[in-house]
């Protein structure tokens, strides 16, 4: 039995995903369950079933994979995650911690001269890619890691195992002064407060180096701008397990312009 909630700020999305998850839990028939597989075509056919239009059904997966919570109905039974498990296919995944990562507030900005040539500032986009350039241009993942990097490629679309189709917005490799190398790849955001950091993203980052390049030592790096000229870099610890994965450092910088 479906027991929806009377939450009237419920979204369509909400509606939706609540509607198919507790049906699967239901259908489980055991409430220690931790993994309920579905497909994509599920959600398609559930909101038909509730007279809801759902014009781009992706869009509801990647909402509650990267911008918001579930709807409390569900995080009544636990903290749940969607993972992707090949093309079209789908598991809500219970986990041992909310979904999305917490960021310290409190901070010192660490004051960085803007290095961002000022015809590329005037022009630049306000979206990820934007935010990759300027960190790019002032070597801030340098900066950061305490090691030499050079940028490799951007805008990664890719498969790993277990995972299927993944996307990684920057990568970089780096040598430190004992001539250790390292690959960091970079999954960033943007200003937007609903585009949040999950674990499961910062894991796949993790699984796709070990998968690609199994002799260096990963140093996974998420960006989180909070204006235009100051973001969070926080690198993660070399671990695939979501549960167990932990946050290696923080900084908080500022661009600023000498006058």
């Amino acid at each position: 039995m479906i027991v929806l909630s009377k939450r009237e700020s419920l979204s369509e999305y909400d509606k939706v995903i609540e509607a198919l998850f507790l049906k699967k839990f239901d259908e489980a028939h055991n409430s220690d369950v931790i993994e309920l597989d579905f497909f994509k075509d599920e959600l398609t056919d559930i909101a038909n079933t509730m007279n809801i239009i759902i014009k781009n059904v992706p869009d509801v997966i990647y909402t509650y994979r990267t911008r918001g919570e579930m709807p409390e109905s569900v995080l009544q039974k636990g903290n749940w995650i969607i993972k992707p498990k090949g093309k079209g296919n789908y598991s809500f995944i219970k986990t041992r911690r909310p979904a999305f990562i917490p960021i310290q507030e409190g901070l010192a900005p660490i004051e960085i001269s803007n290095s961002l040539p000022e015809i590329v500032e005037k022009y630049i986009a306000g979206d990820e890619q934007g935010l990759l350039s300027a960190i790019r241009y002032n070597r801030l993942v340098d900066i950061f890691t305490e090691i030499t990097c050079f940028h490799l490629q951007s805008h990664i679309r890719t498969t790993i195992e277990g995972e299927g189709q993944i996307e990684i917005d920057d990568l970089y490799v780096g040598i430190d002064h004992d001539g250790n190398e390292y690959i960091l790849p970079l999954e960033a955001k943007s200003q937007d407060s609903r585009d949040q950091l999950g674990w499961i993203q910062v894991t796949n980052l993790v699984k796709y180096s070990h998968q690609y390049f199994p002799r260096l030592k990963c140093r996974p790096i998420c960006v989180k701008p909070i204006d235009r000229n100051t973001v969070y870099l926080i690198e993660f610890e070399d671990k695939t397990d979501y549960d167990e994965i932990g946050i290696r450092e923080i900084r908080l910088y500022h661009l600023t312009r000498t006058q």
